[in-house]
């Protein structure tokens, strides 16, 4: 049994609740997924399974849950995973049938006719089961500054089930958007449509992305529209609804001939108070247009404050659902994508203000159930730190840093934020530099959240993927060195280099992992091929002519990528920058980059970058030349650029670099040598910088700024924790180690802090 546990949210009950999800086992544990099922004490609640990633023999290493949850009112709970027995079924699950070329969902509550091949907007129909449409959803659309309508159109191809039952039910489907006016297309998207056994309500993405020839395109206004049916004509009932934490609840209600609207921007959100990590939650944003007799529907757009400008507006004919508002233009450079996310309620005639709004909210607050971290542990997806030797003052810097950030709100922006260190260098020549997920921040908030299982770091890790594998990544670029990249940190995000020193696809797997959205794990392989053809160029075949930082991140992808696909052609490549790694050694005597023409140097930081990468390719091929080269490269590493009297490490050899250097990516490093070899020097050599590092981190930042379309929130740069947090954990575990072998370390690592 795994236990699970939901944290109290909501004050109302919710029966049968749609949950998901996602459940690492160690290898060999789990086979057979038909005997999976999540149990409410001694019940089997309906449950739906999904294999995404197994180990090399076969058996289940991710696994997928959607699940129906009784949850009480103002109350947590808990559940448990049961691998012995049979998985159980809805009472009404939902079902996809082929129907007229298309499909039709059914869920028991609602039922969604999806619209044809090479038809425009995504339903043919949508409504009770048992009742006639009383609402049509019209688009989405797109405008261009000619004041051009683009609908869009489903591909030839139509639509591809991901998941067909029975308790959600997922498909999916691309195109582009037709011109009304002419025979002309625009801007390419995919969309994906949930629905749940049972439940009247669908959650949509629609992704646009920009595959267009020129460097940008500007969308002055994206919309979808609900539309009264034709035998209903005008609506009676119309209510507009912005709810946000405590006591701020600005919902009305309107007639036939009345109009409710509400735009945001960020200049409306900088006069906010805003208090809560925006990341989970910052309140709900919807419009609802009903008939009394017929029944009606709620339309909410999915963190439209976070991602403005949104609007919304409502009359007795329609509302209109402003994913880009008219008059709020967004510029999207060649490659970019943004997806925009959706719920549609379809209810009956006598749903109240409050019930409609509770229910919104739930979209935006979904229960979460949170997974025992031994299970994570015993899968080999962490390590972690027994409860009774964590140390809390190294504990509240891990705290710290995840929630003392640089954020920001902004539709292309959300999930990241600018770097003021980049930007003062001039790297975005007069623009803020952003840091395009530089070092895999959801990578590293996916260890924290497994290790203490609090709700923020999840929604910290969502947040920060959807952005990257919408944002920084080029969907496309006629430059095949660029094509499927990752951009790195740069002004507007894709207007600078891609280079393989600045790839990452661990944080992306992760995503998959804990969501099953393909579009991620398509992401990393993209960046993995991306990886490999530059691999291919002159600039990555001779010893020294890069630094070790540079090829030593693309190790790390390429090992992870080998590790989730089982795919030898990333091993095929990982070789080459081992082999690479060897020869150059053998030539310089140690990792030595090239600078000013005439020197070649140490530099510590990108070294131990090497060593780390290496150790994962270790686990993966243990060969004694690995071990030996990170025990060298560590050797060398501390006879040279180690300051004894400051107990601190210097930056760069060169006598114009040699300040000292705080960041403790060198101490996983150092921790890696200990292990190989048991000498306490790697670990005493690392105090220093272990101890600086925790206690300069700062708590969430107070102060705001409105640059163009972003609000920024600002606190330390996103990178920080991204690069920080896992050396810095790898060595606090090993300190502890060390010292339960031989009682040696004690007074020195913590007569700083007390134990818990």
């Amino acid at each position: 049994m795994i236990s699970l546990h939901f944290e109290k949210i909501s004050m109302y009950p919710r029966h049968e609740e749609p949950c998901m999800m996602a459940v690492p086992f160690a290898k060999g544990a789990v086979s057979d997924t038909t005997r999976v099922s999540v149990l409410d004490g001694n019940v089997a609640v309906p449950t739906q399974t999904r294999v995404t990633a197994k180990w090399p023999n076969g058996s289940v290493k991710w696994l997928l849950l959607h699940f129906l949850a009784d949850l009480p009112a103002n109350s947590g709970k808990a559940f448990a995973l049961s691998t012995d027995r049979v998985t159980a079924v809805p009472a009404k699950p939902v079902v996809i049938e082929p129907v007229n070329g298309t499909f039709v969902i059914r869920t028991g509550a609602i039922e969604a006719e999806l619209t044809a091949p090479g038809g425009m907007g995504l339903f043919q129909s949508l409504k009770r089961t048992g009742f006639v449409p009383t609402h049509d959803v019209v688009g989405p659309s797109l405008r261009d500054a000619s004041e051009q309508e683009y609908d869009c159109e489903i591909s030839a191809e139509g639509w591809r089930v991901i998941e067909a039952g029975p308790v959600r039910c997922a498909v999916e489907a691309r195109g582009k958007h037709r011109g009304r006016a002419k025979e002309s297309h625009w801007l390419d998207f995919v969309v994906r449509v949930y629905a749940y056994a049972g439940k009247p309500w669908l959650m949509i993405d629609y992704q646009i992305v920009n595959k267009e020839p020129e460097s940008e395109q500007v969308i002055h206004a994206a919309q979808l529209h609900v539309r009264s049916a034709q035998h209903i004509v005008t609506s009676d009932q119309l209510r507009l609804g912005i709810s946000r934490a405590g006591a701020d609840r600005r919902m009305k209600s309107g007639s036939a001939g009345e109009r409710l609207s509400c735009t945001f921007t960020a200049e409306v959100l900088e006069k906010e108070f805003i208090e809560d990590q925006a990341e989970t939650f910052a309140g709900t944003f919807w419009a609802d247009l009903s008939d009394e007799k017929q029944g009606g529907i709620t339309v909410t757009l999915f963190q439209a404050l976070q991602n403005c400008p949104k609007s919304l507006d409502v009359t007795g004919e329609e509302i209109t659902v402003g994913i880009i508002p008219a008059g709020h233009p967004i510029t999207m450079l060649q490659g970019m994508a943004k997806t925009h996310r959706l719920f549609l309620h379809v209810h009956d005639g006598d749903e109240t203000l409050e019930e409609v709004n509770v229910r919104s909210l739930q979209f935006q607050l979904a229960d979460h159930p949170v997974l025992e971290s031994a299970a994570f542990e015993r899968a080999g997806i962490i390590e972690s730190i027994p409860g009774d030797q964590t140390i809390d003052w190294v504990e509240r810097g891990f705290y710290r840093m995840a929630d003392g950030r640089t954020k920001t709100y902004g539709m292309l922006y959300w999930g990241d934020a600018p770097d003021k260190d980049y930007t003062a260098q001039g790297r975005g020549g007069g623009d803020w530099v952003w840091v395009n997920n530089e070092y895999d921040l959801p990578h590293a908030m996916m260890h924290l959240y497994a290790r203490t299982g609090k709700r923020r770091f999840y929604d910290y890790l969502m947040r920060a993927a959807e952005h990257w594998k919408d944002v920084d990544i080029l969907h496309y670029s006629p430059n095949p060195l660029r094509h499927q990249g990752q951009v790195m940190h740069s002004a507007k995000h894709v207007t600078g280099e891609v280079k393989i020193c600045h790839e990452w696809v661990e944080g992306l797997l992760d995503y998959y992992h804990l969501t099953g959205e393909a579009s991620a794990l398509e992401a990393a392989i993209g960046i993995g091929d991306n990886v490999r053809r530059l691999l291919a160029t002159p600039r990555y075949r001779g010893e020294g002519g890069i630094s070790a930082r540079e090829s030593g991140w693309a190790l790390r992808s390429l090992g992870a990528l080998y590790t989730e696909t089982h795919d030898e052609k990333w091993l095929q490549s990982a070789d080459q920058i081992v082999d690479h790694f060897e020869a150059w050694k053998k030539k310089y005597g140690a990792w030595l980059a090239p600078a000013a023409g005439h020197v070649v140097y140490r530099s510590g930081f990108m070294i131990c970058i090497a060593v780390n990468s290496l150790m994962r390719y270790y686990r993966i091929r243990p060969e004694e030349r690995i071990k030996q080269m990170i025990v060298d490269a560590m050797e060398d590493y501390v006879e040279h650029c180690y300051v004894k009297e400051t107990g601190m490490f210097y930056y760069k050899e060169l006598p114009s670099t040699q300040h000292l250097h705080s960041n403790p990516i060198c101490l996983e490093s150092l921790s890696y040598a200990y292990e190989f070899t048991g000498d306490l020097k790697y670990l005493e050599a690392g105090r220093v910088t272990f101890e600086e590092a925790i206690r300069f981190a700062q708590g969430s930042g107070k102060t705001r700024e409105i640059s163009g379309e972003a609000l920024i929130f600002w606190g330390d740069s996103p990178k920080k924790f991204a690069q920080y947090y896992y050396p810095i954990f790898y060595y606090y575990r090993t300190i502890l180690k060390a010292e339960e072998e031989t009682g040696r370390l004690q007074q020195e690592f913590f007569a700083g802090g007390r134990r818990k």
